[in-house]
């Protein structure tokens, strides 16, 4: 698929043309290339368990349409090596292969690179702040599709929009709430399970509503689904 015109993943700080958001205790900052496809995105929110259980939740990568409905599917391949992912977005489906490392330091988490289809890398940790608590932080650079354009007038700043402030806003938030629903069942606390996942498939389905909404109905301003 070729390579990005550069390699190194977005610092803490994107370089670039900015945007910055701070929503509760999500943030989130994207920069895009002066071509407008390039873009790059550091995005972050504090979980409430630690960095132990986040890394080994999130690094199971065929769970992730759990916590990202826009997934139709992630699958691995080759032992293990290589996993496939497929994307449905508005009614278009892109897919891409990618390779990924477990890291261990200097925390815990998983570095990736798409190795053909949508081409897009990053890097996800957990850095602790507590004993049970830790930071999930996420820096990714995608290429984004020239069929992208025409679905989304404006691209480069509705993208920008729509990455920062939707599908990873809603991702890191319902990994957050999936976790939470599934350590609630693991120590049989079966009410709170419940409640948290109900709040998880009713985001899930605002989510789902959002997406198939013409361009026009979905644009910027947009508040996020609430569950």
């Amino acid at each position: 698929i070729g390579s990005f015109p550069s390699q190194s993943l977005p610092q803490e700080t994107p370089v670039g043309t900015e945007d910055s958001t701070q929503h509760n205790d999500y943030q989130a900052t994207t920069a895009t290339s002066s071509s407008g496809r390039d873009i790059s995105v550091v995005v972050s929110l504090p979980l409430p368990f630690s960095d132990d259980v986040a890394a080994s939740r999130f690094c199971d990568l065929p769970q992730a349409s759990r916590w990202s409905p826009w997934l139709s599917s992630v699958a691995y391949l080759d032992a293990g090596r290589e996993t496939e992912w497929t994307l449905n977005v508005r009614g278009v489906k892109l897919s891409w292969r990618a390779t990924s490392t477990i890291m261990e330091t200097p925390y815990r988490g998983i570095r990736w690179e798409s190795v053909s289809g949508l081409k897009n890398m990053g890097v996800v940790e957990f850095v602790p702040t507590s004993v049970n608590d830790c930071l999930m932080k996420v820096r990714m650079k995608i290429l984004a599709p020239r069929i992208l354009a025409t679905l989304f007038p404006g691209a480069s700043v509705f993208l920008e929009d729509f990455l920062q402030n939707k599908l990873m806003k809603w991702s890191l938030e319902m990994f957050r709430d999936v976790v939470k629903g599934d350590l609630a069942l693991e120590r049989g606390d079966v009410e709170l399970g419940d409640a948290l996942f109900g709040s998880v498939e009713g985001k899930a389905s605002a989510i789902e509503a959002t997406l198939s909404l013409p361009i026009d109905d979905a644009g910027p301003n947009e508040e996020s689904p609430r569950g």
